[in-house]
């Protein structure tokens, strides 16, 4: 008996050490980035891409550690749920909310939850400060207007937004820097063509550095600006992270992307987008896959860590 009852007991020990085992190694997992290196907390931030829950194109974006939360965009109205249920995860906080432009697959999400908020409470938030009055004039080709209607009615009287300029250098969560190289002036009104997408191409290019790296987002900005921000911001875009501009369509030139120097490419989009003939973002990926490594939805939630 007392041999079983040792057996029994070692048996047990050795079951207690597997379980935690694995345990420790999930827990290490879930904070892996798609790299396979786990952020350090205290000094690294972790740059998260989501799928949008549309099952459609759309930039949904969060840079976090265990004290912050910064989110880009949002996605569709329909991606509300998704984004309230990450900010959960963060204690409803959200540090610095960006809204590169308010177009449907970007600012839907947020008009959703601004307009009612719950627990949720919002620091700060960033746009590219649009001239409402002139957009509404001018017409929007491309998107529904109601959001970008919506946008300005929520926010236009609140305290906590920024209206980001061009040549703006802000510091974000204490420690990282966000350097703004394009947003509505202009510039942009004098560089957009006949087809007169003013929304897309003045969305926020931006950059966002730690210490050690950086990310570039490009938004929805489309060839309009192209010739402008590669010859105006060339020494500037070097990057090791890059978003491709509009979801990876009729977007920058492969001189644009060689600027920018990315290891890591995000394509805002479905594989049925970005694995289509029929869409640029397939061309574009394939042209970026021969530099480094390219994330689309089919993958997602795809993260690399900001250090």
């Amino acid at each position: 008996m007392k041999k079983k009852n040792l057996l029994s007991t070692i048996l047990l020990i050795l079951s207690a050490l597997l379980l935690s085992g694995a345990a420790w190694f999930s827990y290490q997992k879930s904070r892996m980035d798609s790299t396979g290196h786990i952020p350090d907390p205290a000094t690294e931030y972790l740059i998260t891409q989501y799928a949008d829950a549309t099952g459609v194109q759309g930039t949904f974006y969060t840079i976090s550690n265990d004290d912050t939360l910064i989110i880009i965009d949002g996605g569709w109205a329909g991606n509300a749920d998704a984004v309230r249920k990450v900010i959960a995860k963060h204690n409803n906080t959200v540090d610095a909310w960006i809204i590169s432009h308010p177009h449907q697959d970007h600012a839907g999400a947020f008009n959703v939850i601004y307009a009612n908020p719950g627990d949720i409470t919002i620091k700060n938030i960033y746009d590219n400060g649009f001239d409402y009055d002139f957009i509404e004039a001018a017409g929007e080709p491309y998107d529904d207007i109601t959001v970008m209607e919506t946008f300005h009615a929520l926010t236009k009287d609140a305290d906590n937004l920024t209206h980001l300029k061009r040549g703006d250098v802000i510091t974000l969560a204490g420690h990282l820097t966000l350097s703004v190289f394009n947003a509505w002036d202009e510039s942009v009104l004098s560089n957009v063509g006949d087809e007169k997408d003013y929304q897309n191409n003045a969305s926020l290019l931006f950059k966002i550095s730690g210490a050690q790296n950086s990310m570039l987002f490009c938004s929805d900005i489309k060839y309009d600006m192209n010739d402008y921000l590669l010859g105006t911001y060339r020494n500037d875009i070097s990057c090791d992270y890059i978003q491709a501009g509009h979801h990876g369509n009729w977007s920058f030139s492969d001189e644009f992307y060689e600027a920018a120097g990315a290891s890591y490419a995000f394509i805002d989009a479905p594989s049925s987008i970005t694995d289509n003939p029929d869409f640029p973002a397939s061309t574009l990926k394939s042209s970026l896959q021969k530099k480094g490594t390219v994330f689309d939805f089919s993958t997602a939630p795809n993260s690399v860590t900001l250090k």
